[in-house]
């Protein structure tokens, strides 16, 4: 029963799908705001857009690239 208890409550902190934001591959995003993946790696770099590293994997929230169009690009 001990099991059952752990599942549920893990399944219940879990968060839906609906809240989790898409990330993408570097090369999407530089295709889409027409630069180079170099531009995009440098921008993460100076923390100029946010990123998830999994690992040596770097990948892009959506809401990363939107705050980023929103804000008129790199400053």
């Amino acid at each position: 029963m001990r099991s059952t208890e752990t599942m549920t409550a893990t399944a219940t902190a879990a968060p839906a799908a609906a809240d989790l934001d898409h990330l993408h591959e570097v090369p999407d995003v530089a295709r889409r705001l027409g630069c180079a993946d170099r531009t995009i790696y440098t921008l993460v770099k100076k923390g100029q857009m946010k990123c998830v590293r999994v690992g040596r994997l770097v990948r892009i929230p959506e809401s990363a690239v939107r705050e980023f169009i929103a804000a008129g690009g790199a400053r």
